[in-house]
């Protein structure tokens, strides 16, 4: 009975961050926490609630970790500051995207994000579509749930279906 009112808390808590595609698969050796579940959700949310990227990162600095850090297809990790100055420098906007193939791992004081993500952007001047793999690690610091990074990996190779009608 615990389980389900737990799962049903879950859903409520991440509707959110699933409406919009598929559920989110939970692994890992922990039940998923509540409170990295919000953060998660405040973190995606942030994404939509900004007019330029100076205005995106002040909000988001209150959700990372001292640590954090950036890591691009460049293979360079770069720190709040330098990515906030390099898309400004860049004129970076997010036109649209969908999310997909979405599993979360919680650990005692990890909890990583994993999924694919079709974006339409604006980029050195470039309109651009394409699909991406995001890894997102969160930490447990002091007894608050911090993101630790951002990490995109490797393009994958299936295009999903959705993003060819956008």
């Amino acid at each position: 009975m615990q389980k389900l009112l737990l799962l049903a808390i879950l859903i409520i808590l991440l509707f959110p961050v699933i409406a919009d595609a598929q559920e989110i698969k939970f692994e890992g050796t922990h039940t998923p926490d509540s409170t990295v579940l919000k953060l998660l959700d405040d973190y995606s949310r942030m994404f939509e609630n900004h007019t330029t990227v100076a205005e995106r990162d002040a909000k988001r600095k209150a959700l990372l970790s001292p640590g954090y850090f950036y890591h691009g297809m460049d293979g360079a990790p770069i720190s709040l500051e330098g990515l906030t100055n390099r898309q400004t420098k860049n004129q970076f906007k997010l036109i649209a995207d969908s999310v997909y193939d979405r599993i979360f791992y919680q650990y005692e004081n990890t909890a990583i994000f994993i999924f694919k993500e079709w974006q339409h952007l604006f980029d050195k001047g470039v309109e651009k579509k394409g699909v991406n793999s995001v890894l997102i690690v969160f930490s447990k610091e002091n007894g608050q749930w911090k993101v630790l990074s951002d990490i995109i990996g490797q393009k994958p190779i299936i295009t999903p279906p959705s993003a060819t009608n956008k």
